[in-house]
């Protein structure tokens, strides 16, 4: 009886993969190799290393934590849970998005995956949207303002992937918050 294929397994080693090595750097035997099963299986469930890393990726932003952040009545409560569920993500991802916008410009085949990854950055810009209604943030473009919000975070996850700094721990959420409203706060208190 054939081994059963958990596609878990195979999304698993295809993202720690690519985060390690890149996707040229990647191949389908050392992704067959870390999941536990034959080359041959990678190819007859996918067709190619392209629409197996495609997919992986989909997967892995479809189920990020920062990207199921619903909005509430309160906006420092809202922008801790989203700066939380993208260290969650992060935590388990590791540079998964760096790694993908560095990745982009020279495999185009990625392409495919952009769209959810738009999805969770819009999912974001969509509470900040939220409490820019209430007056809670000042007007402006709510996707450059969530790209305000995750873009530090992300450069320090990568610098300390690049062993040049500390990473995440350590990290004062209630100053962080704190100092992002001081930028982007609107009338209303939050």
């Amino acid at each position: 009886m054939p081994k059963s294929v958990d596609t878990a397994d195979i999304y698993a080693a295809a993202i720690a993969l690519f985060c390690e090595r890149g996707f040229g750097g990647t191949t389908t035997r050392q992704i067959a190799d870390r999941a536990g099963i034959n080359e041959v299986t990678l190819f007859r469930r996918f067709g190619s290393k392209a629409a197996l890393m495609e997919a992986a990726i989909i997967d892995a932003l479809a189920e990020a934590p920062f990207g199921q952040v619903a909005p509430s009545a309160d906006v420092t409560s809202d922008l801790s849970t989203i700066v939380e569920a993208y260290l969650a993500t992060y935590q388990r991802h590791g540079g998964l998005a760096l790694t993908l916008f560095s990745q982009l410009p020279q495999h185009p085949e990625l392409a495919g995956t952009t769209p959810a990854l738009m999805e969770n950055l819009q999912n974001v810009a969509g509470v900040l949207a939220h409490h820019q209604a209430q007056g809670r943030i000042r007007p402006g473009n709510p996707i450059r303002f969530a790209v305000e919000l995750i873009a530090p975070l992300a450069m320090v996850g990568f610098l300390n992937q690049l062993g040049i700094g500390p990473g995440h721990p350590g990290l004062d959420l209630n100053d962080y918050v704190e100092t992002y409203l001081q930028g982007h706060q609107g009338l209303q208190p939050g």
